[in-house]
C-alpha cells in the first residue's frame, strides 16, 4: 500500500491520538499515545498488510522510547510506530497476542530496560544469565550510571593494539 494512502488512513481511523512525521523516503514514524498502541499495530498488520520485523527501545530520563519496524516490502518502506513508556514503572500493553512474532522482541526489551508489558504470555528474560542480579537491566540509564566502566577512555591506543595483534609497549614478539 503506498505511503499516503497509509498515512491518510491511519489518520482516519486515529485522529489525534497519533502524529505522523517523515524523515526520509524510506520511513514513516507513527507517535501514539499508549492506550491505543495494541490497536495502531494490529491495524497495520491485519488491516493495512503491513510485516512486522522487529522493535527497538531507547532509554530516557523520564522513560523508555519503544518502536517497532512493521514494513511494506512491496513499496520498499517502513512504518516506525512509537509509544514512551514512563518511569519508574514503565509498562505498556502488549502486541503479542495481535502480533505472535513480538513475543522475543518484547521479552528482549523487557529484559533490557524494564519495560513490562502487560498481558504478554511468557514475560521472563530471554538472554540473562543465571549469574546476573534479577534488578538488572543493562539498558538502562540508571545501570548504566551505577556501575564502573570496563574500560577508561586513555587506554584507546593499547586496546587498538591488542585487538590489532600488536605486543605491548616494551615487549619483543
Amino acid at each position: 500500500m503506498e505511503r499516503e494512502e497509509v498515512k491518510k488512513r491511519l489518520t482516519e481511523r486515529f485522529g489525534d491520538k497519533i502524529r505522523i512525521a517523515e524523515k526520509s523516503p524510506a520511513r514513516v514514524y507513527v507517535y501514539a499515545e499508549n492506550d491505543i498502541w495494541v490497536d495502531l499495530a494490529s491495524y497495520l498488520f491485519n488491516e493495512l498488510d503491513a510485516r512486522f520485523d522487529t522493535g527497538a527501545s531507547v532509554d530516557d530520563r523520564d522513560g523508555v522510547e519503544v518502536m517497532f519496524f512493521m514494513p511494506f516490502d512491496r513499496e520498499h518502506y517502513y512504518v516506525t510506530i512509537k509509544t514512551f513508556a514512563k518511569k519508574p514503572n514503565p509498562t505498556l500493553d502488549s502486541i503479542s497476542n495481535v502480533i505472535p512474532g513480538a513475543k522475543w522482541i518484547e521479552r528482549e526489551i523487557f529484559e533490557m530496560y524494564e519495560v513490562d508489558f502487560r498481558n504478554h504470555p511468557d514475560l521472563r528474560p530471554l538472554l540473562r544469565a543465571d549469574t546476573r542480579p534479577a534488578d538488572f537491566y543493562p539498558g538502562k540509564r540508571e545501570c548504566k550510571n551505577e556501575l564502573e566502566s570496563a574500560r577508561s577512555r586513555e587506554d584507546g591506543r593499547e586496546r587498538a593494539d591488542e585487538v590489532a595483534g600488536k605486543p605491548p609497549k616494551g615487549e619483543n614478539p
